[in-house]
This record gives structure tokens, sequence and C-alpha cells, in this order.
């Protein structure tokens, strides 16, 4: 796999090199990073979907800590739960803080806080290499233009910055219509497997489901 988990990819690609501040919403996010993670664990053959449920085998190891704490947890439920349960049970502020601090302590992300009115928090997380996350960005659009060949991490990720509606952002040069279209060919591909499939629409769902309850508050911001 990767040396970053598509959980660090996404977060890269999520917060603004300039500004430090997140490209999109804190609760589409947050679903976004629980995918990433059974994204990440299907890619790597650690879990297996059949269906809508999960399955994942105790024993078997990526050699990521917090991968196989995932795994672990999923391995022990007293259930099989369906992707759409493991994506709404595990996003969260708390799963967003966790793998933001992972991204800083791999140097993916700077974090620096700020004040607001000199009272309230606000936190900013800038790329440590703003040169990597733009190398990131112009391989998804290059597969999502069609002048690179899709790979099933590129396809997954592109699919999630899809799922918690980043597209927009990160391709502006592309027309809506268009760059939503292609999406759909790409993620709609066999090439990234079934398994990954049902974990974009599980996210999508979680998202809607979240951005309908943005109304009653956030979760807090990054």
């Amino acid at each position: 796999m990767s040396d970053r988990i598509l959980a660090e990819e996404l977060l890269l690609l999520l917060h603004d090199p300039a500004t430090g501040r997140l490209l999109g919403d804190a609760n589409r996010l947050a679903c976004g990073l629980a995918g990433t993670m059974l994204a990440d664990l299907a890619l790597t053959r650690r879990i297996a979907i059949d269906g809508d449920h999960v399955y994942a085998d105790r024993y078997a190891r990526t050699g990521d800590v917090d991968l196989d704490g995932f795994a672990e947890r999923i391995a022990t439920e007293p259930r099989n739960r369906k992707v759409k349960w493991w994506v709404q049970k595990t996003r969260s502020a708390k799963l967003r803080r966790r793998l933001l601090q992972r991204a800083v302590e791999r140097g993916v992300l700077r974090h620096e806080e700020d004040r607001v009115l000199l009272v309230f928090p606000l936190n900013r997380y800038f790329p440590v290499r703003p040169d990597q996350r733009e190398e990131l960005r112009a391989r998804l659009h290059s597969v999502l233009v069609g002048e690179r060949a899709p790979d099933p991490r590129s396809v997954a990720l592109l699919a999630l910055v899809g799922a918690v509606r980043s597209d927009r952002r990160l391709f502006p040069g592309l027309p809506g219509g268009e760059r939503r279209r292609r999406m759909k060919e790409i993620v709609a591909d066999d090439r990234i497997g079934q398994a990954v499939h049902k974990v974009i629409q599980s996210v999508e769902a979680a998202t809607a489901a979240a951005a309908a309850g943005a109304g009653a508050g956030s979760d807090g911001g990054s």
C-alpha cells in the first residue's frame, strides 16, 4: 500500500495550502474519513464486503496501527453490520481529530492554532509539502479527464472527494455537469471493486444525512 493511508491523502487534499482551512463541510468530512478507513481495508483485502455486510479476519494485519485497530473493531462486533452502519457508527469528531493528529505526526500537515476575537480557538492545518498536495491533486485530475489510466487508490480517493462534495473546489476548471458525469463513470468502473463501490455509496448516503442535520449544529471545526 501507499506510505500514506487514504485518510491522510483526503486530509491533505481538503486543507487549503494558503489558509489552512478545510475545503468543505466538517460533517461530510467525518463521514468521508470513516469511508477512507473502510476503503483502505477493502483495497488491502483486510476486510471483505459481501452484499452490504462487512466481514473482517481478526488475525490478518496490514501493519498500520489505525487500520488494524479499525479492522479489529469490525471483527469483534457481535453482529455482522452493513457498510452504511459502520460509516454512520464511526464518523465522529474524535476520529477526525485522531486522523488529523496522525497526519501532523507523520509530517503530512502542520497544525497552527489561532484565536477568533482573541477568545475562540481556530485550528488550521497546512500541507507541509504543498508540492506533494498539488502532485496528488494533479494525478486525480488526470484520472478524471482521462489522461491517466485509473488505479484503484486514485479512483477510491477521487470517489471519496466526490462523496464529500469537495470536487468543485479541487477541480474548478471542469464544468459541473462534465465533472459529475466523469466521476460517475470512473466510480462505476469495476477496477475499483464492488467492495469500494459499497463504501462510496454508504458515504454518500451518510453525508446526505449529515448535511440534512447540519442545521442542528456542526460537530466542530477542524
